[in-house]
């Protein structure tokens, strides 16, 4: 079986993707929660978020207790949103999202996106370590890896 994000030509390097991964990793480390980055060139739609919004309704919102994070980026655009499950969305402190997205939006202006990303996945890994820690009884829920579209 091909998944969506097979059919695409890649926006990152394997190299930078590897990058990515490891962060995802290490921010699903000690909590319930689950990470997903989705890169693409331009945003389909024209609306970060409501593109956010769909991509998390397709590839994260089947997480047992709904403490998916998808973290979503049109690169050329440089549009970034972010979409949580219910079991995290409402417990970060006010302004928590808008860091996560100024992370990226910083990384693409000084042309260093996957350390902006790495960051992000970083902030997104204390709140779900502060939030809903833990050993994640229900397992690895998404693989651990970076779409793109």
């Amino acid at each position: 079986m091909r998944w969506p994000w097979q059919r695409v030509k890649r926006v990152l390097t394997p190299q930078e993707e590897a990058r990515l991964v490891e962060a995802i990793r290490r921010a699903e480390q000690g909590n319930r929660g689950e990470v997903l980055v989705h890169v693409e060139r331009r945003c389909v739609g024209g609306n970060a978020l409501a593109r956010a919004m769909a991509l998390f309704e397709k590839l994260v919102r089947q997480t047992a207790s709904d403490t998916g994070v998808l973290l979503y980026v049109a690169v050329e655009e440089h549009k970034v949103a972010v979409f949580a499950g219910r079991g995290v969305r409402g417990a970060a402190m006010p302004g928590f999202w808008e860091s996560v997205v100024e992370a990226v939006t910083e990384g693409l202006e000084r042309g260093e996106l996957v350390s902006g990303l790495e960051v992000a996945v970083e902030r997104m890994g204390g709140l779900l370590r502060s939030v809903i820690p833990g050993e994640d009884v229900a397992g690895n829920e998404l693989p651990d890896r970076v779409s793109q579209g």
